[in-house]
């Protein structure tokens, strides 16, 4: 039997703990005489009130200590007093209480219950490298921004922005960081946040029964990502995503409007649970407004196209997949027409309510997953289809253009938008149903210029990938353990808590001194896991974006592909964003194998990081 291993850090398993460390070979007077320490003793009924006791000594000892260090602005300063002055200080210096002092020692703890004595001291150059890794951590946030916000993942860019420019505002002096061009970070960061926002516009589409389909663009183009909140006639924490420009309003029953509510996501609030640094500083600090956050869109009294039955909206026009030559006219492909008439009626399933229309549609493989996809929260169709027909190499037909949301009524409401992709077989017969990748990863894949592709290997690779996200979404675990080999090497990595200053063996993300607790799993175990993931949450969204992908030619008899893709997990009850990376077996495309699943937190050049050396065989 042939197995594969990746060699170097990959396969590395690292776990992390967390707590006070031991105490160094160090006597007391040494401690709180030789001017290198903070130190505090605490009184307390048990050891947790005793150890934050003296945490709270060595807070304020910071705060005396560094107290002349921090800058304010000129209109700050005249109209604080000393006492202000000292309380703005300690608010900042207790933002790095929470990630700094993870770091403390234990020096003794004696007595016992309800008389226990704690003391504890952390070194002050480790403190003064707490200080230095913020600076570097606000700058790689905003480096990693500029690079979301050029590709119109207007979400992740106004959050690592924000965050960015919050966690400048806390350092001693937020005046002197500047980026790799000299400009004042406060300052360029806080115009580009203003900037966004002020070049987001939102048009009203349509509204069908309790749902209000909205356009939004960036500079005119249409927005990749977007987070927003908005009030559905009853509450202000209802939240909605866009997708590809498009995204969609549920509102209470019967409530009716002339205008509608929007306030753009640029805090990132639900994605920084965890996040010591920057949690301590949103929860602490007072929170910027950005008066252009808010958005009102005007009900001009147009109703969706798609709010009555739909007939012939969806052109069967013959056009070839992008990037594809057409060379398969195999006589057994369905005709266009004959598909169109089958999407169209299960469209109309969706409009009308009135599923079983759309039963006789399905083979018995593709009806499995379209009732998996009517489960997935409350599926609505958004805007008017427009949907092309693509013949692939194997003779099917692949219908892309319908977009719906899928909205989830747990604690906080939530909607996410998906494109929703049929294949038909030869007797215009929906086989399959999936969520596409959205259209950068689809490009990705399409459009790249790769020795030795053609056509049938670039349907191959996205329609694995639409797949393996979809089987994620809709919680098919019976297709996940297919696709996995019996030995596949599986990699797990969780966010699972980030700190200010790290020991700099422990793996941590670019992207904000992220601890990462990695675990390796055997099929089983990994799938276990799975399910119990799988039934403890109300929903899970996996959104792919840009992709790199290497055949690994060195294989003759089989056709295995390295692809790392950047991923963004969302579930009930976690979230992180990260990069996964897949080796897969396909040399039977009917049967792909994964043989390695690894994830990671950082982007890395997969020529140098996964090439074909890094495998070998056994």
């Amino acid at each position: 039997m042939r197995t594969y291993r990746i060699l170097g850090a990959i396969v590395a398993v690292v776990a992390v703990a967390f707590g006070v460390l031991p105490a160094a070979a160090l006597n007391w007077d040494e401690i709180t005489n030789s001017g290198k320490y903070y130190y505090g003793v605490g009184h307390g009924a048990t050891s947790a009130d005793a150890y934050e006791q003296a945490k709270a000594q060595i807070a304020g000892s910071i705060v005396s200590n560094v107290s002349s260090s921090f800058v304010f602005e000129n209109d700050e300063k005249r109209s604080m007093n000393e006492v202000e002055r000292r309380s703005k200080v300690e608010m900042r210096v207790n933002t790095y209480s929470s990630a700094t002092l993870t770091n403390l020692q234990k020096w003794e703890e004696v007595g016992k219950a309800p008389d226990i004595t704690v003391s504890l001291y952390i070194a002050k150059e480790e403190v003064e490298k707490a200080f230095e890794a913020r600076k570097n951590y606000a700058k790689s946030l905003a480096k990693r921004a500029a690079q979301f916000h050029e590709t119109r993942f207007l979400d992740v860019a106004l959050q690592y922005y924000y965050w960015s420019y919050s966690l400048i505002k806390s350092l001693q002096d937020p005046y002197e960081l500047k980026d790799d061009d000299g400009n004042l970070l406060l300052t360029s960061i806080k115009m580009k946040i203003e900037e966004i926002l002020c070049n987001i516009s939102v048009e009203f589409e349509g509204r069908s029964g309790d749902r209000v389909n909205l356009l939004f663009k960036y500079k005119g183009e249409p927005i990749n990502s977007l987070a927003f909140f908005y009030n559905d006639g009853r509450s202000d924490d209802c939240e909605g995503t866009v997708k590809d420009g498009r995204g969609m309003l549920e509102m209470a029953p019967n409530y009716t409007t002339e205008t509608y509510h929007l306030t753009v996501d640029y805090m990132g609030l639900s994605q920084v649970t965890g996040d010591a640094s920057v949690n301590s500083v949103l929860s602490t600090m007072p929170r910027d407004t950005f008066a252009r956050a808010a958005l009102k869109v005007n009900d001009n009294g147009q109703q969706s196209k798609v709010a009555e039955p739909v007939k012939n909206t969806v052109q069967a026009v013959q056009t070839p997949a992008p990037g594809s030559s057409d060379k398969s006219q195999s006589s057994s492909t369905p005709d266009f027409a004959a598909c169109a008439k089958t999407v169209e009626t299960v469209v109309n399933s969706f409009i009308t309510h009135n599923r079983l229309a759309a039963d006789t549609c399905f083979t018995i493989e593709g009806f499995k997953r379209y009732y998996a996809l009517l489960r997935y929260g409350n599926a609505r169709v958004i805007g008017e289809p427009n949907i092309k027909y693509y013949k692939t190499q194997d003779g099917y037909v692949v219908s892309r253009g319908l977009r719906m949301s899928f909205s989830f009524r747990g604690r906080v409401k939530k909607t996410f938008v998906e494109d929703v992709v049929f294949t038909l077989d030869r007797n215009a017969k929906i086989d399959n149903v999936t969520f596409g990748l959205g259209e950068i990863a689809e490009n990705d894949i399409l459009n790249k210029d790769a020795k030795g592709w053609n056509d049938a290997t670039r349907e191959m690779l996205l329609e694995f990938m639409e797949n393996y996200k979809t089987a994620y979404c809709l919680k098919d675990s019976v297709y996940i353990r297919n696709i996995f080999a019996d030995d596949a090497t599986i990699i797990v990595g969780r966010v699972v808590r980030k700190r200010q200053f790290v020991d700099p063996e422990q793996n941590m993300s670019d992207r904000g001194k992220e601890v990462i607790h990695y675990n390796r799993f055997t099929k089983d175990q990994y799938l276990r896991n799975l399910r119990r993931s799988f039934d403890s949450n109300e929903f899970i969204n996996i959104r792919f974006t840009r992709n790199d992908i290497q055949w690994l030619e060195k294989y003759d008899k089989e056709r295995l592909f390295a692809i790392q893709i950047g991923q963004e997990y969302r579930s009930s009850t976690y979230g992180d964003k990260g990069y996964l990376f897949l080796l897969v077996d396909m040399t039977d495309p009917e049967t792909p194998l994964i043989k390695v699943r690894t994830w990671q937190p950082n982007e890395v050049d997969i020529s140098k990081l996964y090439n074909a050396g890094d495998f070998r065989n056994d």
